[in-house]
């Protein structure tokens, strides 16, 4: 039987790694990874090093982060292929993604694409710790009590929708998780600043790499930060506490 598999292997720490993770890496004879640009660093390669022995196979495949639906689509199915090629050879195929597999995650597009042109091929989907989960416990912030409410979100294109977003979640006693947030700290600090949110907001950056940041919204200086940054959004706490 064709098989393969998807695994998440957490945001930076090699230790949060699932031990169905590491176990499906050990296993595998081929580990293949994403990488942005042809000859670049990948992440999910570098976090999960440890278990890529020197006996593994590893292949790396180029997903551009371009908008243009055409070369996305390319790419995808150039991935597909050549994953698919290995598993018919009878490689023991695992392709690791950052993060978990499910959530804004390459490995969901490689999903889809296995599924709708190599339908015969059984995919094994291993989940992994998430950025903004890693960053709550690090922080100690609890992302939800009970009936709470939690948005995960990219930050949005425009301060006015994300104004809305922010003011709904307050109304709605809603934490509010925003991700990809770059450049665009440059105007999301200014509102939380407005709404009074600057000294109860979480900022986190390269969660789980040694050179992580996590701290206070207001001990953060302006100006654009890296693609893999988000902030934790908790505008109230239950009447019901310790």
């Amino acid at each position: 039987m064709k098989n393969l598999t998807i695994a998440g292997v957490g945001p930076g720490d090699p230790s949060l790694l699932t031990i169905a993770a590491v176990d499906a890496i050990r296993d595998s004879t081929v580990v293949s990874y994403p990488v942005s640009s042809r000859g670049g660093e990948s992440l999910a390669e570098k976090i999960a090093s440890k278990w890529i022995t020197k006996d593994k196979k590893k292949v790396p495949l180029h997903f551009p982060m371009v908008d243009d639906q055409n070369t996305l689509k390319s790419a995808w199915r150039v991935a597909g292929n050549k994953l698919m090629r290995m598993v018919e050879k009878g490689e023991r195929v695992v392709f690791l993604a950052q993060g978990d597999i499910s959530l804004f995650s390459t490995g969901s597009y490689l999903l889809k694409e296995l599924e709708k042109y190599h339908p015969d091929c059984l995919v094994k989907l291993i989940p992994g710790v998430t950025s903004f989960s890693a960053a709550a416990s690090k922080s100690k912030l609890p992302l939800a009590f009970q009936e709470e409410q939690l948005l995960v979100v990219p930050v949005p294109d425009s301060y006015n929708e994300l104004k809305v977003i922010l003011s709904n979640a307050a109304l709605m006693k809603r934490v509010v998780v925003l991700l990809k947030l770059g450049k665009k700290w440059e105007w999301v600090k200014p509102l939380l600043e407005e709404l009074g949110l600057i000294e109860s907001s979480i900022f986190a950056e390269r969660v789980g790499f040694s050179d992580q940041q996590i701290l206070k919204a207001s001990d953060l200086s302006s100006g654009n930060r890296a693609y893999f940054s988000l902030l934790l959004i908790r505008q109230s706490w239950p009447l019901k506490m310790p």
